[in-house]
């Protein structure tokens, strides 16, 4: 997609954001915010300025008021078209060379956006990353009518780094806190892409094991002893997965050295925790029958 610009509506979930623009590599890219996701913006910006492709966004300094961020009334259209038209005209953009990402953002910001794609006759997309798989939808006007040109699935673009620094900026590493914990991890890495250990984005929160299998990300609390028998990393599990850190699309694992209690499971579970429960590392060492459920069921629920 060399040589484009990508306008990109900025919700509270970044991550389709970041997966448009790493996988379609504009030369340009806009994020067009409100001020409760200008901060959404930001990181984006900061994280895309790290990466190693060639984007002009990512590459100049930020600065107050640039024309990467464009920050506009949540549901005043006209404002939103208006500031838009005016960055399109003051850079000289080719219609034909824009393309706008209508994912995030509020109803009306997708109306307007969308309302300037037909006027411009501009390609546009819809990034889905709520399933185990992320798909692109590319449509373009033909005879003045929207039409799905084609579908993407989007390969492996993302790291845990990206991922955790897009929604929480800054954060630190640990060491394994026990030999259950270090145990399920090494299981965990024959199979998974990437993991990351005692993740804590801020100093009330710690979690126990990021994991990465393509695309998706999850977080697993890893629990032994009486601390398996209660409802900590559940409620450890839900803070972490709130929409100010790690986000909705982020999967919950809560893994146990033994049987959860029935209420506590069924609490999991409401919350759209999946728990995996493994006994057998009460004697020492995982037995065969719980690492093949430990990793079929994380790279099940990961997509992989």
């Amino acid at each position: 997609m060399g040589g484009t610009v990508m306008i990109s509506l900025v919700g509270e979930q970044p991550v389709p954001n970041l997966l448009a623009v790493l996988h379609a590599q504009p030369e340009h890219a806009v994020f067009v915010c409100t001020e409760r996701t200008k901060g959404v913006s930001e990181r984006l910006r900061s994280v895309l300025r790290d990466c190693s492709i060639s984007v002009k966004a990512a590459r100049e300094e930020e600065t107050k008021g640039s024309d990467d961020l464009v920050e506009v009334h949540p549901y005043d259209m006209v404002d939103i078209e208006s500031k838009l038209k005016m960055v399109i005209k003051e850079r000289n953009w080719s219609p034909d060379k824009i393309i706008f990402n209508l994912t995030g953002g509020t109803k009306p910001m997708a109306l307007a956006a969308y309302r300037l794609a037909e006027q411009f006759s501009s390609p546009f997309l819809y990034v889905q990353s709520e399933g185990k798989k992320s798909v692109v939808y590319h449509y373009r006007f033909f005879d003045g009518a929207p039409v799905l040109e084609r579908v993407d699935e989007v390969p492996p673009v993302l790291n845990i780094d990206l991922y955790l620094r897009v929604h929480l900026g800054e954060y630190t590493e640990g060491e394994f806190k026990n030999d259950f914990e270090k145990r399920v991890a090494g299981v965990l890495q024959q199979k998974l892409d990437q993991i990351k250990t005692s993740v804590k984005p801020t100093n009330a929160l710690e979690i126990d094991l990021v994991l990465r299998c393509g695309n998706r990300v999850g977080i697993a609390e890893v629990k032994s002893g009486n601390k398996a028998l209660s409802k900590e990393g559940i409620d450890q599990l839900n803070t972490a997965a709130e929409p100010r850190f790690l986000g909705t699309y982020t999967k919950k694992f809560l893994i146990l050295d033994r049987e959860y209690g029935s209420n506590n499971l069924e609490l999991a579970r409401a919350h759209g925790i999946t728990v995996i429960e493994l006994p057998s590392a009460q004697k020492g060492e995982l037995s065969e029958e719980d690492m093949e459920k430990l990793i079929q069921t994380v790279t099940r629920e990961l997509g992989g």
